[in-house]
């Protein structure tokens, strides 16, 4: 499990991850309107978009990319990260979930 760092309080945002010799391009926006988190996962031409950050959640299990994401609640309140400042201010924690970890929660090996 891999924290994702420098995340910022900007609406709009783009993190390039080095993942098995390539990139996994990760697009996180905040929605002012209705208070979430939500993200976009770009590797090896393949896409998944749309995804809300929740905590304790891991968000693409069925999408079978060899990564996933899981947000933490640092406060331990168990509330999803809805403010603009929730990854600045250090209340969650964004991380980004590697094959072994994956291979773990499904039960069974990763097949790409």
């Amino acid at each position: 499990m891999i924290e994702i760092q420098n995340i910022g309080n900007e609406v709009l945002q783009r993190h390039v991850i080095l993942f098995q010799e390539s990139e996994i391009i990760l697009t996180l926006r905040y929605l002012p309107m209705v208070s979430i988190w939500v993200f976009n996962a770009e590797y090896k031409g393949r896409k998944f978009n749309g995804g809300k950050l929740s905590v304790k959640t891991p968000h693409m299990l069925s999408s079978n990319l060899p990564f996933d994401f899981l947000v933490t609640d640092n406060n331990g309140t168990g509330f999803d990260p809805i403010d603009r400042n929730d990854f600045v201010n250090g209340r969650c924690s964004l991380y980004m979930l590697e094959p072994d970890d994956i291979e773990r929660l499904r039960g069974q090996p990763i097949e790409v």
